[in-house]
């Protein structure tokens, strides 16, 4: 055992030490003092612990990650679809398919309602007053006016970069002309 030695800390504790090694050194009396150098965000709450900061883009808009990116594609994509699927409903007369192309729709909008947060309070609203008129009809008896009605309610409003408050006001106008009661979500009748 001459290769090693002991070194007694302050602690009174035995530390083996090989020889011709550098000893350790008790650094727990500055331990005890933060530098002031290191900002150490916290939240005694338990909430994210890191500072908040929006990045802002050169554009002056803020900047989003990549899964809001994703998300904000698969929306697109599927307003596409929904787009595409309330075009072929107005153009179906059986009663059977358009049934089962409304039933498709429906789905789309399910898909949309998962990503509600992605885009403005105004486009989650509206998405959801469109389920909820959609719940209350039988799909093979829409008439050619409603189906009108839910592709410019996909193409005319839940499409556009952002819904205002006044488009709110003229997208619940469009339901209540082609015969939907656009209240029923709320009213609680169906």
């Amino acid at each position: 055992m001459d290769s090693y030695c002991s070194i007694l800390n302050d602690s009174s504790e035995v530390i083996v030490n090989p020889r011709k090694s550098p000893g350790f050194i008790n650094n727990a009396a500055s331990q005890e003092a933060r530098s002031s150098v290191y900002d150490l965000p916290y939240n005694k709450t338990g909430r994210d612990a890191r500072p908040i900061q929006k990045k802002i883009a050169k554009n002056g808009f803020e900047e989003k990650t990549d899964s809001q990116i994703a998300a904000l594609e698969e929306v697109n994509r599927f307003l596409r679809k929904a787009s595409m699927a309330a075009a072929q409903l107005i153009e179906e007369d059986n009663p059977i398919e358009q049934a089962n192309l409304a039933f498709e729709f429906k789905d789309y909008l399910q898909v949309l309602w998962r990503h509600k947060n992605v885009r403005e309070n105004n486009w989650g609203d509206l998405l959801n007053i469109t389920q909820a008129v959609l719940a209350q009809v039988e799909f093979e008896l829409l008439s050619k006016s409603q189906k009108e009605c839910i592709k410019t309610i996909v193409d005319g409003y839940l499409r556009k970069p952002a819904i205002a408050d006044i488009d709110m006001e003229k997208s619940l106008e469009v339901f209540s002309n082609a015969g939907f009661d656009p209240w029923c979500g709320i009213s609680g009748k169906f």
